[in-house]
C-alpha cells in the first residue's frame, strides 16, 4: 500500500489467504473464546457462510473482514474486523469495513450487525483493544446500538459465552437514518446464531431476556455518542450458571 493511494481491499477468495488471515491477523488480536479455528473458518468460506475481505501485501493478510450470512434472516454479522499487530491505525479499518459494507449490500440484507464489548464492562487491553475506541470506529461508519441484552453465544456445548456485549446495527443503505428496525429478521438472527453455536436454544434467563427484547415488531436504536441513551441499553451480564452453553 502507498500513502497516496491507501491500502488496496481485495476478497479473500483462496483457503490460503483465509489461513493466514486467521495466523496473521485474528489470532493476534482476539481471544480464544471469541475464535474459531482457522479449519472451521476455511470450510465456512467454502459453503458461502463466510465472506471476507482483506489488505494483502507479499501473500500476507495484513488487515481483514470477516461476515457471516444468515441466509434465512437476510442478516449479516460482522464476524472479525482486525489488522494485524503493528499495521494499525492510518485509517486502514475504516476503509477496510467500508468496503466490506458495500460489498455485503448485495445480498440484500434486512440488516448488518456486529458485535462490540461494552465499554463499561470490558476493559481496554494491549492485546485486544479498546471497546471505547471500537465503538466510536462504528458509529463513524454510521452504526448505533441495539437495545438489546447481547452476549456472544458459546462455541458448542459448554462453551464460554461472552457477556455484557452490544450488538450495534449499521444501516442496511447508505444514508439511512432510522430509529429502530424491524425485529423479526433480528430474533430469526438471534435464535439461529444461538442454536448453531451452542447445539441447542437454551431455556435459561439470559436467553429468554435477549429473544424477549427482540418479541415485538421494532427495536429501538441509540446513538452510541449519547451516555445517556446508551445507559438505557439492558446489559447481559450472566449469572454463574449461564456463563456457559448449556451441556445437554
Amino acid at each position: 500500500m502507498t500513502p497516496s493511494s491507501g491500502p488496496v481491499v481485495v476478497p479473500l477468495g483462496t483457503p490460503a489467504l483465509v489461513r493466514s488471515l486467521h495466523r496473521e491477523v485474528l489470532e493476534p488480536s482476539f481471544p480464544p473464546a471469541e475464535l474459531v479455528d482457522a479449519e472451521r473458518l476455511v470450510a465456512g468460506h467454502a459453503s458461502g457462510r463466510l465472506r471476507s475481505l482483506g489488505v494483502v501485501e507479499d501473500d500476507r493478510v495484513v488487515a481483514g473482514v470477516v461476515g457471516e450470512w444468515f441466509v434465512d434472516a437476510r442478516v449479516l454479522l460482522v464476524l472479525y474486523l482486525a489488522i494485524a499487530p503493528g499495521r494499525r491505525g492510518g485509517g486502514v479499518g475504516g476503509r477496510l469495513l467500508a468496503a466490506a459494507l458495500d460489498d455485503w449490500r448485495a445480498l440484500a440484507p434486512l440488516a448488518v450487525v456486529a458485535e462490540v464489548e461494552h465499554p463499561d464492562h470490558h476493559a481496554a487491553s494491549d492485546a485486544y483493544g479498546d471497546p471505547v475506541a471500537r465503538l466510536r470506529f462504528y458509529a463513524r461508519l454510521g452504526a448505533r446500538v441495539l437495545t438489546l441484552p447481547y452476549f456472544q453465544p458459546g462455541d458448542g456445548p459448554g462453551g464460554e459465552r461472552v457477556p455484557a456485549l452490544l450488538l450495534v446495527s449499521f444501516p442496511a443503505r447508505p444514508g439511512d437514518d432510522v430509529d429502530d428496525v424491524p425485529a423479526v429478521p433480528l430474533r430469526a438472527f438471534l435464535e439461529t446464531n444461538l442454536r448453531e453455536s451452542e447445539g441447542t436454544l437454551a431455556d435459561d434467563t439470559a436467553t429468554r431476556r435477549l429473544l424477549d427484547a427482540a418479541g415485538g415488531a421494532r427495536v429501538r436504536l441509540v446513538d452510541p455518542a449519547d451516555p445517556v441513551a446508551l445507559a438505557t441499553v439492558p446489559v447481559a451480564l450472566l449469572a454463574p450458571a449461564e456463563a456457559r452453553a448449556p451441556t445437554a
